[in-house]
């Protein structure tokens, strides 16, 4: 399924194809296919002349186009179009030659005096916000590079990769050599059997499908030269040798060596009908794109794809983007099928118009962007998400609004974090200012005070259990308060320690004296006590002795006087 939003209501609606889906709500879909490019880590756009009319330079295939004015403005060279004119056969005879150098010389012109346009300078925005892994462009104007995008194609190193085999080796096995220190420097790339990897080639943001005005090149040679110094020549009809060659000949001619030939330059342009001259960088960072730095896992490869002003007419550039679809649209996607050797996944098929998967919530991955559907529309079902019919420099101008708010957004967010550092800051020097501070957990548990299970947790400290107070015995407590005022005439009782001892009971007058093994405390007496002697004691045979008769009444209570000295049960007796 792909989504129809037109950018400009107004505008008569163009005949959409059968697999598409009219969205109810543009604004709402809009907005999601700008916040999917400005959510997007590594976007890809493929651009064509569609971003650079508004700058004054004719695209090719409208009605105002490059090979209809080609046509019109030359009736007596019976051209069936101005493409005859973009074809590799141009070279075969010195009229068109003459007529192609002379359409180089006008279009360098419009080049020069070209401004960027509002997307180009989204295209920048998007770049210097880290959105951006790669433009890949059908123009040969360079606007891009005015913007300050990085441009060209990176020179990669055509030779083969060398199998891993194993070096012969002179010395000793590997288990006797000594090793390497950490510091020592590192072999040499050219060295046999290294495995070091060359230097990373550091690939433009901006790379020309179809090569660029800037530059001539040499057709025997291959040697590059800059365009604008071979401008008179161009205009003139007339291409210019190779300064590179002439001098080479004119060394030949001085050492005596046959001639050669000297070579002419042409613009390095890719003409229809023939191969790009740098083909092989470009296929090469197409691939990185594709599938990422490491092989076999999409981990930096793309994740949105933009295509925007281009017809997709060019075979290559047509399978370009399909792949980057493809790519965009699996890695990450709910169900895909992942393909072993590169790393790629195969989408499902699309839902149909009538499915019941909802456009709301229908992911936005793939975008086109232009006026009218590319042709013919079969081939590109299933391609693209959305749809965006309209002006590349409106959606531009669009673009860059958010990406304005989204800056101011992020400008005030770190404003208000500057605020919350700056207040907190007095803070932290609370202790140098004798100001009082906010305990830390640690600070806490050095106190002594108990801290709570989730604390401890949270800080990854072992939880402490404080350790209570030993609970005082009760024969230690003193039953009388410290803030009651004492009276002398009271009897004050003070409960000791129990000892493991046996009472004594002394009677003095009537009955034998009987003794059990007691050694009473001092302190507990106000007079001291007189021990029995060895004669008034006695055994256990003693005890009947005592028993009750006839001769002897003993009283139920026993008067308190002289006769009986103490009870000793631990208290103090006064009488």
């Amino acid at each position: 399924m792909t989504l129809f939003v037109p950018l400009e209501e107004s505008s008569p609606p163009p005949s959409i194809p059968a697999f598409t889906v009219r969205s109810e709500t543009p604004t709402l879909h809009l907005r999601k296919a700008i916040k999917a490019i400005l959510k997007a880590k590594r976007l890809v756009v493929v651009c064509g002349a569609g971003i650079s009319v508004s700058a004054g330079i004719p695209d090719f295939r409208s009605e105002s186009g490059l090979f209809q004015t080609l046509k019109r403005d030359n009736p007596k060279e019976a051209l069936t179009s101005g493409r005859d004119l973009f074809d590799a056969s141009v070279f075969n005879n010195e009229h068109t030659t003459s007529m192609f150098c002379q359409m180089i010389a006008q279009l360098s012109e419009l080049s020069q005096a070209a401004s960027p346009t509002p997307f180009h300078q989204a295209l920048r925005s998007l770049d210097e916000r880290g959105r951006l892994l790669r433009v890949y462009t059908q123009n040969i104007d360079a606007i891009e590079l005015k913007t300050g995008l990085s441009f060209g194609v990176p020179e990669f190193d055509k030779r083969r990769a060398r199998p891993r085999s194993k070096p012969k080796s002179i010395g000793p096995p590997i288990a006797d050599q000594p090793a390497t220190p950490n510091n020592a420097p590192c072999p040499s790339d050219s060295a046999p059997g290294s495995r070091y990897t060359s230097p990373v080639v550091e690939v433009p943001r901006c790379i020309p499908l179809h090569g660029t005005l800037q530059t001539l090149h040499c057709q025997t040679c291959m040697h590059t030269f800059p365009l604008e110094n071979h401008v008179s020549s161009l205009t003139s009809g007339t291409p210019p040798y190779c300064p590179e060659c002439t001098q080479m000949e004119e060394t030949r001619q001085l050492v005596g060596k046959r001639a050669r030939g000297v070579g002419k330059l042409r613009p390095s342009v890719v003409l229809y009908n023939e191969l790009h001259k740098d083909g092989e960088g470009v296929g090469e960072v197409v691939r990185r794109d594709l599938v990422g730095g490491s092989k076999g896992k999409g981990w930096s490869g793309a994740d949105a794809l933009l295509v925007v002003g281009t017809s997709l007419r060019v075979p290559g550039t047509k399978r370009m983007v399909r792949e980057f679809s493809k790519a965009v649209r699996a890695r990450g996607g709910p169900s895909s099928t992942v393909s072993a050797s590169t790393g790629l996944a195969t989408p499902l098929p699309s839902p149909g118009k009538g499915s019941a998967t909802s456009a709301e919530d229908f992911p936005i991955k793939s975008i086109y962007l232009n006026f009218d559907f590319p042709a013919p529309t079969r081939e590109w079902e299933g391609v693209f998400d959305a749809w965006l019919q309209g002006d590349a420099q409106s959606f531009g101008e669009i673009l860059m609004e958010e990406i304005t708010k989204e800056a101011a957004g992020k400008e005030a967010a770190l404003e208000r974090k500057r605020k919350r550092e700056q207040d907190t800051a007095p803070l932290e020097g609370a202790e140098e200012t004798g100001l009082p501070k906010k305990k830390t957990k640690t600070e806490k548990l050095d106190s002594g005070k108990p801290v709570s299970k989730q604390s401890t947790k949270a800080s990854g400290m072992p939880s402490v259990r404080p350790r209570n107070p030993k609970i005082k015995r009760r024969e230690d407590m003193d039953i009388t308060s410290a803030s009651t005022p004492m009276d002398s005439s009271k009897l004050i009782i003070r409960i000791p320690p129990r000892p493991r001892v046996i009472p004594e009971v002394c009677i003095t007058r009537g009955l034998r004296a009987i003794q059990h093994p007691y050694t009473p405390t001092a302190t507990h007496h106000n007079r001291p006590m007189t021990p029995l002697s060895h004669s008034d004691a006695t055994d256990d045979s003693d005890l009947s002795e005592v028993e009750p008769s006839h001769d002897l009444e003993v009283a139920d209570e026993l008067p308190i006087g002289h006769g009986i000295r103490t009870a000793q049960y631990g208290l103090l007796a006064t009488g």
